[in-house]
């Protein structure tokens, strides 16, 4: 399978392991949205879903001794927007990954395990590919209610 390329309006990042850059990074797809036409809804959620996906990815997605690293492109297409990451890290493929166990009661939740929920859940599309040459590659599109341009 192949992901479709990034549409014609993009702002490809690079984020290492430094949350003052994630943070910027966060900032700068957030106002290249705007920008673009996407309303403050899509625009949360890319950042939000960034932020997720970016803490992950570098946290646990790397062999120790690696340098992490991904790449982010956020891109326009005139009717929607979205997100492609792409990283060297272990393989993950979270259209596939199992979704934890729903606990009995709030009081016997754990913190954390739901990413992968709420990337499921906030995104109109997913798709992710294990490259040949050993990459990541997550594709998704921010659902359209005010991701059009007007």
């Amino acid at each position: 399978m192949s992901l479709p390329e990034a549409p014609r309006h993009t702002l490809r990042l690079v984020l290492r392991d430094d949350l003052e850059a994630l943070s910027a990074a966060q900032i700068a797809i957030a106002g290249f949205l705007r920008g673009q036409g996407a309303g403050p809804r899509t625009t949360a959620r890319a950042e939000l879903l960034l932020e997720e996906l970016a803490l992950n990815t570098l946290r646990y997605g790397f062999a120790a001794g690696s340098v992490p690293e991904l790449a982010v492109t956020a891109w326009h297409d005139g009717s929607h927007c979205g997100l492609d990451i792409e990283d060297r890290g272990t393989a993950f493929d979270p259209t596939t990954a199992a979704l934890p166990a729903p606990a009995p009661t709030l009081r016997q939740a754990s913190t954390g395990g739901r990413g992968v929920s709420l990337l499921r859940r906030t995104a109109a599309e997913l798709a992710y590919e294990r490259t040949a040459d050993g990459r990541n590659r997550l594709h998704l599109v921010l659902p359209a209610e005010d991701a059009s341009i007007g």
